[in-house]
């Protein structure tokens, strides 16, 4: 996957970035989230991972404005600040997930494998609904409309 890495600590950006590099992940990573978002205005990629607590835009925005330019992207929010923001608030701007700091490496790349799975899933209820549109009496459009609605409905597990 490309993971596009954004946080204004270079400490932890150097910490994440070698541990999904490590992982076999293609890695983009920034300092601000003006550059990322000018990188996403041209490139594409699979998973972004920010800081919330940036210097404007934050990472709510960013995620905001990064999947209305990429849709499909998947997002993990980051925050040292545990008692003031929520995993609703996370999904309501766009992304999937939240990610308390300080955090351990297993747990970040509990979560990437997640939205890669996310990814997966997604990825081939969407070949199979394609297919089954050609012959819309099939009762497998049905059948796989109901998966990928459960798929979609799928409730992240709170970080602790």
């Amino acid at each position: 996957m490309h993971l596009v890495l954004v946080d204004d600590e270079p400490a932890i950006l150097d910490i994440l970035a070698a541990a999904c590099h490590a992982d076999g992940h293609v890695v983009t990573t920034f300092g601000s989230s003006l550059d990322a978002l000018a990188f996403l205005q041209h490139n594409s990629a699979d998973l972004l991972i920010t800081d919330i607590v940036m210097p404007p835009p934050d990472g709510f925005r960013l995620v905001s404005a990064a999947r209305k330019i990429h849709p499909r992207l998947d997002a993990i929010l980051v925050t040292g600040y545990a008692q003031r923001y929520s995993l609703e608030d996370v999904l309501a701007c766009g992304a999937s997930d939240l990610l308390f700091k300080p955090f351990r490496l297993q747990e970040l790349r509990a979560r990437v494998r997640l939205a890669e799975e996310r990814r997966r899933v997604l990825a081939h209820h969407l070949r199979v609904l394609t297919h089954a549109l050609e012959d819309p009496t099939n009762e497998l459009l049905q059948r796989e409309a109901r998966e990928l609605r459960a798929a979609l409905d799928l409730k992240l597990v709170k970080p602790q």
